[in-house]
């Protein structure tokens, strides 16, 4: 998909969230920040301890400045393929799902879906939710897993 509205218009949200995920795989954190409001905030609704609490979200165009700057730092190459982009009927809101194909700066690979969500306004991104699989992104960032209950519930589905 193109990411084109009913009316074959680009959103606005699309052309954000596109032109955010070009800065990102560029790792060029002045033109991301540029699209950023200054209200931002970035949720990561799935975090690596499983509380699904945000607690791995930020605010503010510090805090992206600054978890950018780490970002770039462990992440040496930053790929997305596979790229589905779903403008939103509110064209303020739209989604782009992509396979990221990274490479650590660790030399290690690192693969994940990404389910982005976007949210603008006047022009800017106000709110990203980045959804993507904790247990692959614990592993490759070298983070503990949390231990599995013994309730006798683990493993039922396996």
């Amino acid at each position: 998909m193109d990411g084109k509205g009913r009316d074959g218009v680009e959103t606005e949200a699309v052309r954000l969230g596109k032109e955010y995920l070009r800065a990102l795989q560029a790792k060029d954190k002045r033109a991301i920040l540029a699209i950023l409001a200054d209200d931002f905030v970035l949720e990561v609704p799935l975090n690596v301890s499983g509380s699904n609490d945000f607690s791995d979200s930020w605010r503010g165009l510090e805090a992206a400045a600054a978890n950018y700057e780490t970002t770039f730092r462990i992440i040496a190459d930053i790929i997305y393929t596979e790229v589905e982009i779903t403008p939103g009927l509110d064209p303020h809101v739209a989604v782009i799902e992509g396979l990221g194909a990274m490479t650590m700066a660790n030399g290690r690979r690192y693969r994940n879906r990404y389910v982005f969500r976007f949210e603008s306004e006047n022009g800017k991104l106000r709110r990203i939710r980045e959804y993507a699989n904790p247990v692959t992104s614990a592993i490759a960032f070298g983070m503990p897993l949390p231990e599995a209950s013994d309730d006798g519930v683990a493993g039922a589905f396996v």
